[in-house]
């Protein structure tokens, strides 16, 4: 504290200097080492001295020069810091979600009899073009044609906690990738033999689809874990106990877990709930058999009346021309910017949804009015756009593609609830990577490895001699990849786990400053200093006729500065008395010594 209150009342000083104005130009301080102010251990090295008959200008001065010193007592030291926090980060390159291999040629596939034209034989290929046609892998098997493999191919995934209800983030979503097709580069030299050693995916119209599930379960996992260790030389057994967690999570987290449910956490999504559905918000009017009513949910904005004010991400604009606080209602009128479309004024009534336009293009509801702290009149309403019944066939565009909705609700105890959402693409998806969501990308990779013969000195082909010939393997994956990396910045303490490593912080250590108050009067009277021994450096202030040590330099010619037409001075010098040294602060007037003070204070400021 000490510090920071030094350092407010040096800036408060030159702020008058800068305010006011120098007497004359402001003075330039010589290269007076950090030394001459202040030792090591950051106690004082120097004493202010006014003269006895100074004017009280003077004293001012040496009191506010005493004020910038102040600023430099202090030491810094390494030291463990108590009750402190390092803030950490890490980044990691985009994960692979999953990956599925679609072909493998190698010595385990080509010596397994899968059924097919592979017979156990070691026929092994020396180039990309002799690789044979019966290593696709469909996900279950292997297959001997490309077009097999591409009627075949079916992979699942997961990514978990991709949508909500209200503001709980626990909607996987489950993947479905069939039918995926690959498109050469060069088709001049893929015959759809061997997989294509450069190739964009192709998925067609139907071949992805996300089930996304809205009913939860609280479920159980019960696991047997080992909580004692053995020690046979005692005759102790380990011993093992069943162990039980809890999840919320929906049935194919309940069947991969191999849980049992203990109860429904959630029917799925109702009347006035929010949810989402690839990340965009809807908010829930209605339920029914295979259909819901819902629209973009803007949330509840606060409209000052006569200040147009848009709905948040849209193009309407809200202007409340008027507001009573007593009935609560608000007179509106809603304008789009972009269209011109405007609205009759409205009478907005609390906690009564109104549909602008019949359409529902635009749904607000009052929900509530008051006075502000300024004196306006302020109403709080909600916004809900673009509200429409959606059934099964019906589309929604994500990140420029277009989604079929399967809808399935449940009516529970008389109140219909959204289950299940599942999406179909209608559009094809085509390209490497091709983007999943706007978040993932789908990619396709070949590899071509080569090994010779004599390199290892091992007959591969098994024909009886070490050949000087290149055998290849090969392989083609699928791999389903972030688009961007993950930061992960934590703040911690000592004993917190270092992220994902096997370190812990055992404590935190840095710069300590350590004030050094004043012991002893810093400031002295110019009777008070012995020539012979001052006992510390000087900072004199004022020149002859104001400060007798001043005088005493002058005269014995020490002091190279005429002070008497001095605009403002400081004069350094070495060893000027007993071998200490000396800083003449002063000019030839009260003004000019005050503005060679201000400047000093600056020069200290900087150090």
């Amino acid at each position: 504290m000490k510090v920071k209150k030094i350092a407010a009342l040096a800036i408060g000083a030159a702020m008058v200097g800068a305010t006011m104005g120098f007497a004359s130009a402001q003075p330039t301080v010589p290269n007076i080492p950090k030394d001459f102010f202040v030792n090591a251990d950051g106690t004082p090295n120097v004493k202010i001295v006014v003269g006895s008959t100074a004017a009280a200008m003077d004293v001012a001065s040496a009191a506010d020069i005493a004020v910038a010193l102040g600023s430099l007592l202090y030491t810094t030291e390494q030291a463990e810091v108590q009750n402190g926090y390092v803030k950490v980060k890490a980044e990691y390159p985009p994960a692979t979600v999953a990956e599925w291999t679609i072909y493998a040629y190698n010595y385990d596939t080509m010596t397994v009899d899968h059924g097919l034209t592979i017979n156990g034989s070691e026929n092994w290929a020396t180039k990309y073009e002799e690789l044979p046609g019966d290593y696709w892998w469909n996900g279950a098997a292997y297959v001997d044609t490309y077009a097999q493999w591409k009627d075949w191919f079916t992979v699942t995934t997961t990514l978990a906690d991709r949508d909500k209800i209200n503001d709980e983030q626990l909607i996987d979503w489950h993947i479905t990738l069939s039918k995926i097709g690959l498109k050469s580069k060069d088709p001049s030299t893929w015959d759809e033999t061997r997989p294509p050693k450069d190739a964009d995916l192709v998925v067609t119209p139907g071949n992805v689809t996300v089930f996304v599930d809205y009913k939860l379960y609280n479920y159980s996992v019960t696991t047997t874990e080992q909580v004692r260790d053995e020690y046979p030389e005692w005759g102790v057994p380990a011993d093992y106990q069943n162990v039980t967690n809890y999840y919320i999570g929906d049935a194919e987290n309940v069947a991969a877990d191999g849980g049992t449910i203990v109860s429904t956490y959630s029917e799925g999504v109702g009347a006035g709930d929010t949810f989402t559905v690839f990340g965009e918000t809807y908010y829930v009017l209605s339920v029914d058999n295979g259909q819901f009513t819902a629209g973009l949910d803007k949330g509840t904005a606060w409209y000052q009346v006569g200040q147009p004010q848009a709905i948040e991400g849209t193009d309407w604009i809200v202007t409340v021309l008027d507001i009573s606080i007593i009935d609560q209602r608000a007179l509106v009128v809603v304008k789009n910017a972009v269209t011109g479309q405007e609205s009759d004024q409205l009478i907005l009534t609390k906690d009564s949804a109104v549909d602008v336009f019949g359409d529902g293009s635009v749904i607000l509801t009052l929900r509530d009015t008051f006075v502000g702290i300024d004196g306006h009149l302020i109403a709080s309403i909600e916004a809900q756009v673009d509200v429409k019944t959606y059934q099964s066939a019906d589309t929604i565009t994500y990140d420029g593609k277009t989604w079929e909705m399967t809808i399935s609700t449940a009516n529970v105890s008389g109140t219909w609830y959204i289950t299940n959402i599942t999406l179909t693409n209608k559009d094809t998806l085509e390209g490497n990577p091709v983007d999943i969501f706007g978040t993932y990308d789908l990619w396709y990779h070949f590899q071509l490895k080569t090994l010779n013969e004599k390199d290892v000195g091992y007959d591969i082909d098994g024909n009886g001699t070490i050949d000087d010939v290149d055998r290849v393997v090969a392989y083609a994956h699928i791999w389903l990849k972030e688009k961007q990396g993950t930061v992960v910045e934590k703040e911690l303490a000592a004993g917190d786990q270092v992220l994902d490593t096997d370190y812990y912080v055992e404590g935190i250590y840095g710069d300590v400053t350590m004030i050094k108050p004043v012991a002893q009067p810093i400031t002295i009277m110019d009777y008070e200093v012995n020539m012979d021994d001052p006992g510390s450096n000087l900072i004199l202030i004022g020149g002859p006729v104001a400060n007798s040590v001043t005088k005493y330099l002058v005269d014995q010619g020490i002091s190279q500065v005429d002070w008497y037409n001095s605009p403002g001075d400081i004069e350094y010098i070495q060893g000027a008395l007993g071998g200490y040294d000396v800083v003449i602060v002063a000019g030839a007037t009260r003004d000019e010594t005050k503005a060679a003070a201000e400047a000093l204070m600056e020069y200290l400021a900087g150090l």
